[in-house]
């Protein structure tokens, strides 16, 4: 039998931007449901960008460090998702820097051996593989926006609103990455 605290339900969650001025202030209930509601979409994201299951949960927590550190500073709240996802967008890219700093020393020996790294009867790897690399030559902002609007089902108006852009300039970018993504794919096709 469950004690009466734990049977008690959980209050609601409040609206981001209530929870933004409280959190601001130093609340750390606030910061805390600022966290809960934001910690599976951004390790989704960290995951997608950096594709490091070992390291992840560093990174998140270091974005989140930094959420708190930072939010005092934040002027508009109804910025908070689009300033905390430049927050893990920036982890992502010092963390990817710091990662292949050191592949440079080691790319011209792995580049004439990719037998090894991708074996000849593993198809679906070197297609995963080659959607990476496609999906590595867009922008970290398209790449962004095209794992939103795809893996979150994220629509215009919320993508726009989260990139501080307009409805028009997300439809154009999402339609310039996927022609790109299509370009690349089919030409790799016919080599």
């Amino acid at each position: 039998m469950a004690d009466a605290a734990s049977a008690q339900p959980r209050p609601a969650p409040r609206a981001p931007e209530e929870l933004v001025l409280r959190g601001r202030s130093g609340d750390r209930e606030a910061l805390t449901q600022l966290i809960e509601a934001n910690q599976g979409r951004i390790a989704r994201f960290v995951l997608a960008e950096t594709r490091d299951p070992d390291g992840y949960e560093d990174l998140c927590q270091a974005i989140f460090v930094k959420m708190v550190i930072g939010l005092p500073r934040l002027r508009e709240t109804a910025r908070f998702e689009s300033w905390l996802f430049q927050i893990a967008r920036n982890v992502c890219r010092d963390h990817l820097r710091a990662r292949l700093g050191w592949r440079r020393y080691f790319v011209a020996w792995h580049a004439g051996h990719e037998s090894i790294a991708a074996p000849a009867d593993d198809v679906q790897s070197r297609e995963e593989n080659r959607l990476e690399r496609t999906l590595a030559q867009l922008s970290a902002e398209d790449r962004m926006l095209l794992r939103l609007h795809v893996e979150e089902n994220r629509d215009y108006r919320d993508l726009a609103r989260l990139s501080n852009s307009t409805v028009a300039a997300i439809k154009s970018r999402l339609y310039r990455a996927r022609k790109g993504l299509r370009d690349s794919l089919l030409a790799g096709d016919s080599e």
